[in-house]
């Protein structure tokens, strides 16, 4: 883990944690700390699992990163979104790529995501890229990854096959899931953006 990037974290949560600064109440300063201390230790110990190669350039894209994981954090964002969050910003940190762009744009889409639709996206791309299935003709192997993602998530995630298209539907508007229509229903495939995002993050193991 690079000492630079570890201070970095340090640096910004410390500052965002003064005392007397703009959080009114006591009661509300103490949440405030409380949910800063969980994200800082989100984002250690993701960072601890690899070796970072982030040089004293990249710390200039750090601070804005980690500037706007810690405002997701102020902001309430569930602890499984800063989850991914932390797995984005870790590897960017492992392949010495960090590009506050990038993970701005990330962030955005990772960071209003709910655990359904978490887990939703994960079994998508599990089953659309499952070796049995990579062999298929296109429209077999749309039928056969919507069969088996309904038997991962419905009813244990969702209660209904309606509840279940209602949220594959609605995540059309993120850009990571593309629907097709055809032999009368909607059918899913992972865009593009979500092959990269997958890249980076495990949607199943941060909901889990």
């Amino acid at each position: 883990m690079s000492e630079g990037l570890i201070a970095l974290v340090g640096d910004v949560f410390g500052l965002a944690n003064l005392p007397g600064g703009n959080v009114a109440g006591f009661g509300l300063k103490q949440l405030m700390a409380k949910r800063l201390d969980a994200a800082r230790e989100v984002l250690l110990n993701e960072l601890a699992r690899g070796q970072s190669r982030v040089s004293e350039v990249d710390l200039e894209e750090g601070l804005a990163i980690v500037y706007r994981f810690l405002r997701a954090a102020q902001e309430g964002a569930a602890r499984v979104n800063l989850r991914l969050l932390s797995q984005v910003i870790a590897n960017q940190a492992w392949g010495g790529t960090m590009k506050a762009d990038d993970f701005l744009y990330y962030a955005d889409i990772l960071g209003p995501l709910r655990r359904d639709e978490m887990l939703l996206l994960g079994s998508l791309h599990r089953n659309w890229f499952d070796e049995r299935r990579l062999s298929l003709d296109v429209g077999q192997r749309r039928i056969e990854t919507i069969g088996a993602m309904k038997a991962d998530l419905v009813p244990g995630v969702f209660e209904s096959d309606a509840d279940f298209f209602a949220i594959a539907d609605s995540l059309t508007r993120t850009g990571l899931v593309a629907t097709v229509a055809a032999y009368g229903g909607s059918f899913y495939e992972p865009s593009p953006l979500l092959q990269r995002v997958v890249r980076m993050v495990d949607f199943e193991a941060a909901a889990a």
